[in-house]
């Protein structure tokens, strides 16, 4: 208990960062979805101005921004909380799990990470109001679209949502 002591505002900082991203990915997915009929993800809203679609890239990169930081807020405490927490991961399963959960999805938090950033890039200091322009393509519609990006970011969702659980129920502590 004298661990946890020491590291809590790393472990209120980590739990901020994480609920606002874990928030604001799911708003964001909202948003990224709007674009296209009720019925299939791959039909494009019919019949739609080009301004419309580009607000809602507009808004998804916007909110990119809250997403970012705090994911990397999340990542800095995730590691500095998992290195001073290291000796009591046989006495607390759920935590090992956590960690191995959490730092398993990194990879691929990371790269669209990239993709968010590139597009905000695009979109706000590049002024691309143009949603069929090659660069909005490829980092807005192409990571909804495409069925690798879309399932590794449903994976690392529920992957993360079972850290929520695990935190919460904390099995397989001794």
């Amino acid at each position: 208990m004298q661990h946890i002591k020491n590291i809590r505002i790393f472990l209120l900082l980590f739990s901020i960062g994480f609920i606002l991203w874990m928030g604001g990915s799911l708003i964001r997915s909202v948003i990224a979805f709007s674009v296209f009929e009720p019925s299939a993800t791959q039909t494009l809203v019919r019949q739609v101005s080009n301004d419309i679609l580009m607000q809602s890239v507009y808004l998804f990169s916007a909110t990119s921004s809250y997403t970012t930081l705090a994911y990397l807020l999340s990542l800095l405490c995730a590691v500095i909380i998992t290195l001073r927490l290291r000796n009591i991961f046989k006495e607390n399963g759920w935590l090992m799990m956590s960690a191995i959960l959490y730092f398993s999805t990194m990879p691929i938090n990371l790269i669209l990470l990239y993709f968010d950033i590139r597009l905000s890039i695009e979109v706000f200091w590049n002024w691309r109001w143009e949603f069929y322009h090659p660069e909005i393509l490829k980092y807005f519609l192409n990571r909804i679209t495409n069925p690798l990006w879309n399932s590794l970011s449903g994976i690392s969702f529920l992957a993360n949502l079972t850290i929520v659980y695990l935190v919460i129920f904390q099995p397989l502590k001794k």
